[in-house]
């Protein structure tokens, strides 16, 4: 009903992130319906989720949960002043943090000092993770972006043309 046309997981967080962002209970909307929303994510995560794994050798596989995601867009959603950017499957969250930092931190949000912003990725399997030193500028135009902010607006930004046809 909700994710019907959602075919990766990216596409799953940036819709679930854009229908929390319109009815979550503390932005307006009704519980029964962000219940729904939740249940029919879950579901369609752990669909997608296999899918992308079997695509993928075992060290670049992902262990995340449905519920971690939706822990974090609840959390950012209460924080006034914070602007959230999806790109890809990471969160860069920026604007008015500061006053936020221990809730970032309590939400397992970690603060990028190359980048000046917080992010929240998934967790995946065990293997290490390098730094990264691209911009957020490449990585939007590797991944596509969609940016939100308190008001619920919403700014898409589509990946380039090379990640696509590569």
């Amino acid at each position: 009903m909700y994710f019907t046309n959602c075919k990766t997981l990216d596409e799953l967080k940036a819709e679930y992130r854009r229908l929390a962002m319109k009815h979550h209970p503390d932005r307006g909307g009704d519980t029964a319906t962000m219940q729904r929303i939740n249940a029919e994510y879950e579901t369609r995560f752990e669909e997608l989720k296999h899918e992308y794994n079997a695509s993928r050798d075992e060290e670049h596989q992902t262990n995340e949960a449905p519920a971690d995601f939706i822990k974090i867009i609840e959390t950012l959603l209460k924080l006034d002043g914070v602007e959230v950017e999806l790109c890809g499957c990471w969160l860069w969250i920026g604007g008015d943090t500061k006053k936020h930092k221990e809730e970032l931190k309590a939400a397992g949000c970690r603060w990028s000092a190359n980048k000046q912003r917080w992010y929240w990725r998934p967790a995946y399997g065990t293997s290490a993770h390098h730094r990264g030193n691209q911009s957020l500028g490449m990585i939007r135009a590797k991944y596509g972006s969609q940016r939100f902010t308190a008001g619920g607006r919403e700014e898409r930004t589509e990946a380039s043309t090379e990640r696509l046809t590569a």
